[in-house]
């Protein structure tokens, strides 16, 4: 705790973040932080407005010598991706998350540590806070729900803007400045029909675990396991089966990790083992180098269990292995880069429900790379008695040719660092897109500190990368 109460001393936005972190922020769960803003804003004299997406808006006037200067918006998502460990018992619904320190690192405990985005939210407030800093106009903007479709931006009325230049925090490596991004959809896949359902005996439960995950925009092209698919071939490799149950993930932009299925079988539990283990040292040395903790468990169960029939199981599952779920085409412009990519981020397979679905995250550099997955979605579907539903469709952020902020931002980093910033596209979707979209001539950048492990519970936050890039901006801001 003290370690704690240093940082806060040392760089007053860690207060903020510590502050944040004790406020309940999952995604669909915004209200409360945007409470704390409220507070914050009437606290320091800050004219806000407030929208029924719980977007937030508060603006500073300009510091003395600056009132001539065009306004700066600050943008950041006030939503976290809430993850959990199978241990914890934090109902991340009602409470905070534990923030604990390691050497340079923040980290949260059995959770995720939502840097991505809270970062963003402390700098603003800090910003906000302090008088002693140069600056135009600022209009700190703080959006909703970015993590689940970027509802939040996609909802907020842009004519309460004056500023044509916007600082987007929401990046996750020192010294790469993002000017472009994917566009994407989110695809709900429900079962349909009534599929033929009885009860059975002779149950087991078979999970799968210990993959990296990850963030299927910034991660998808490091070839990582998802657990659905995985698991869907361990299934189809035993093919004995009736399948009562199939679940796995939280969030449809997070690399699935684990999942786990009930089934009934009139194989006995050596055979399925042997089946499932023996599939298992495939999968292992398929991802080699990649998935080094790959782990499976079965055990069996005791009691009555509803199921779907023979059939109906094996056209769910083959629907959730044939769905792709990694690159499907890398950039023909960009090194390294994919262009077209989908992530299968839930599923949710119960055969005493009624609304059983898999959700999928669909991204393309370009419309056409989005309408061509969604078409190939849309066969797989077909083919295995699945509908789809498309939400969440969001527009990428074409790269400009001419960026007075990048340019500025290019050259305060030549100055400070003594070295060029590497100017970058991403395949993951942010909020510019859709800022861009719908304000003509909107100048934008995005940028942050180093973290790493974004959207798992093994995220953690550089303390020094945070601080010199708090100052960073601090000092762009005086330069505009």
């Amino acid at each position: 705790m003290s370690e704690l109460l240093d940082l806060c001393n040392k760089a007053e936005f860690f207060r903020y973040f510590l502050e944040i972190s004790k406020i309940p922020h999952g995604s669909g769960n915004c209200g409360k932080i945007a409470d704390y803003l409220c507070d914050f804003a009437r606290e320091k004299g800050l004219s806000y407005y407030r929208d029924e997406a719980d977007n937030l808006l508060i603006t500073k006037p300009a510091s003395k010598g600056y009132e001539n200067r065009p306004a700066v918006i600050i943008q950041g998502h006030t939503d976290m991706v809430a993850e959990k460990t199978p241990e914890s018992k934090r109902d991340m619904t009602k409470e905070g998350i534990e923030v604990l320190s390691s050497g340079d690192c923040l980290y949260a405990k059995d959770t995720t540590l939502g840097g991505d985005d809270g970062i963003a939210v402390a700098y603003a407030l800090s910003i906000l806070a302090d008088d002693s800093l140069k600056h135009p106009k600022i209009e700190a903007l703080f959006t909703s729900d970015e993590e689940i479709g970027l509802i939040g931006a996609s909802k907020f009325d842009v004519e309460r803007l004056t500023g044509r230049t916007l600082i987007n925090i929401d990046s996750e490596e020192e010294g790469i400045f993002t000017v472009g991004c994917a566009g994407g959809v989110r695809v709900d896949m429900p079962l349909l029909g009534e599929p033929d359902r009885s009860t059975g005996t002779g149950a087991y439960r078979i999970s799968l675990s210990g993959l990296l995950g990850g963030h299927s925009g910034v991660e998808i092209h490091k070839g990582r396991a998802n657990a659905a698919k995985l698991l869907s071939e361990i299934l189809l490799s035993i093919g004995a089966l009736k399948l009562s149950s199939f679940c796995g993930g939280n969030m449809d932009n997070a690399i699935m990790r684990s999942a786990e299925a009930v089934f009934t079988s009139d194989l006995d539990f050596d055979v399925i083992s042997k089946i499932a283990s023996l599939k298992l040292q495939c999968l292992r040395e398929e991802y080699l180098g990649k998935e080094e903790d790959i782990t499976l468990v079965i055990e069996p169960l005791t009691g009555e269990y509803s199921v779907f029939s023979k059939e109906d199981t094996r056209r769910i599952i083959s629907m959730i292995d044939t769905l792709p779920s990694s690159v499907v085409k890398m950039s023909e412009n960009i090194e390294g880069l994919p262009e077209s990519s989908a992530n299968i981020g839930i599923v949710r397979i119960d055969a005493s429900l009624c609304d059983s679905f898999v959700t999928a995250s669909l991204r393309s550099e370009n419309r056409i790379g989005k309408l061509e997955l969604q078409e190939r979605l849309s066969e797989i579907c077909e083919l295995f008695g699945f509908g789809m539903n498309l939400r969440g469709d969001y527009p990428g952020w074409a790269y400009k040719k001419d960026s007075p902020l990048r340019d500025a931002a290019r050259s305060l980093f030549q100055e400070k660092y003594g070295k060029e910033p590497e100017i970058v596209t991403i395949h993951a979707g942010l909020e510019c897109g859709i800022f861009s979209d719908k304000i003509e001539g909107l100048d934008c950048i995005s940028i942050g500190p180093d973290m790493s492990g974004i959207h798992t519970t093994e995220e953690k936050l550089s303390i020094s990368s945070s601080i010199r890039v708090y100052e960073f901006v601090c000092e762009l801001l005086a330069k505009m």
